[in-house]
């Protein structure tokens, strides 16, 4: 009897045993599915945040290419524009300098014919080239640079100086009656100096000038 009972508690520890094996193999297969399917969720939530990303990513960059294409689209028409600008200030530019070379030429060369007289008629058209040259100068230099502005005007500036001078020592010369002898050499050296100027330093003083035009009109 005493076996027998023995024998059913081996039994059914047997039975419990395999109970426990059959349980503990759907726990882990049930552990298994339930790691795999998480891991599924967890995979499909990652490539839905990844593609809801990229999504937002592409809207993104094609904001920015659109923005991009704007800004482009502005400045190239704004280099265009300020191109045209530019462009038209150098036509300007260059039809001011012309004028006012052109006026301190004919300043120049009335400078010269007072060298050969000093008849009123001809004092005078030289008066008037000055004015010409003033107004032509002051009417156009805001086209030109300043440096160059500044050139030709103290070409002028010294031009107009030296002639009145010289005009002035030949009609002192023509009346010498109570003048000093330093005097008298005084008014014959400006006259010598006047000369000097116009046939030897003039030239220098219009080549450089030439220089200093052909420097700002792209020659």
């Amino acid at each position: 009897m005493k076996y027998e009972n023995l024998s059913d508690i081996a039994s059914a520890l047997m039975d419990l045993k395999h109970e426990l094996i059959v349980i503990n193999l759907v726990v882990v297969c049930l552990a298994i599915v339930g790691v795999y399917f998480h891991a599924r969720i967890r995979k499909s939530a990652e490539l839905r945040e990844i593609n809801n990303n990229f999504t937002e990513v592409l809207k993104q960059q094609k904001e920015l290419t659109s923005v991009t294409g704007k800004i482009k689209q502005s400045l190239e028409h704004e280099s265009i524009s300020y191109q045209i600008r530019l462009n038209a200030y150098h036509e300007k530019s260059i039809e001011a300098i012309n004028d006012i070379y052109v006026s301190i030429i004919k300043l120049r060369d009335e400078a010269k014919t007072v060298t050969f007289s000093q008849e009123d008629v001809i004092v005078q058209q030289f008066i008037s080239s000055v004015t010409e040259f003033r107004n032509t100068f002051d009417t156009r230099k805001i086209w030109i640079p300043k440096d160059l502005s500044a050139h030709i005007e103290s070409v002028a500036k010294d031009i107009d100086k030296r002639t009145h001078k010289f005009i002035y020592a030949c009609k002192r010369i023509n009346n010498l009656q109570g003048l000093s002898e330093k005097r008298i050499d005084a008014l014959f050296e400006i006259q010598d100096g006047f000369y000097d100027y116009v046939n030897e330093e003039m030239g220098l003083v219009f080549d450089k000038l030439v220089e200093k035009v052909a420097e700002h009109v792209g020659m």
